[in-house]
């Protein structure tokens, strides 16, 4: 009876389809919600250093001097924290797999240089009813950070701030920015509770 269980296994897998992928020559299809790895659009990023802060494994270094972003795949669980919490989104986590290796793979991206562009210091007004509904552009590298009238010295900005560019005084009421710190990410502009702070 054994000898009849195992022909009949054997036959049975000669006229049956493989149960594995011939990888690599058929390719696999990833899901839709797979996560193989981080991705970047240099151009879009800031170098804010957001990412590298939020990151637990602390697998992506940020080097502002050198102008580079840099991520240890090892190192990488792919949890996305760096995808939700960039203020630019220009992080994407890819259904794709990097390519495997028997060493630590260490990939950096170098931010490329921005042509100034020759009307951006003469661009056109908007509207506050076209403001509303146009995605707003990004600011150029020479804007600087501003406050109103409206500040109510919450220090909300100067706490969410991620180079810790902006110093607010709420005995004194004061508040003050340091430009060249400052990487115009934004995110004091959109935690401001007064809609107090513009970047422009």
């Amino acid at each position: 009876m054994a000898i009849l269980k195992i022909g009949k296994t054997v036959l049975g897998s000669l006229f049956n389809k493989p149960a594995t992928l011939m990888y690599p020559v058929i390719p696999r299809e990833y899901k839709e919600l797979t996560r193989g790895h981080i991705d970047i659009v240099m151009e879009d990023c800031i170098l804010c250093g957001i990412c590298s802060r939020k990151c637990p494994t602390n697998a992506i270094t940020v080097d502002r001097a050198a102008k580079t972003w840099s991520i240890q795949r090892m190192q990488c669980i792919q949890c996305s924290c760096c995808v939700d919490v960039c203020p630019k989104k220009c992080l994407t986590n890819e259904s794709t797999y990097t390519t495997p290796d028997v060493i630590k793979i260490v990939d950096t991206f170098e931010q490329p240089e921005k042509p100034a562009a020759a009307g951006a210091a003469t661009s056109p007004a908007t509207s506050p009813a076209t403001a509303d509904t146009a995605a707003a552009p990004a600011p150029s590298a020479d804007a600087t950070l501003k406050v109103n009238d409206t500040c109510v010295f919450c220090t909300l900005c100067a706490k969410k701030c991620p180079v810790g560019a902006i110093t607010v005084d709420r005995e004194a009421k004061t508040w003050s920015v340091d430009n060249d710190a400052c990487v115009k990410c934004g995110v004091c502009v959109e935690a401001c509770p007064k809609k107090s702070l513009e970047l422009s």
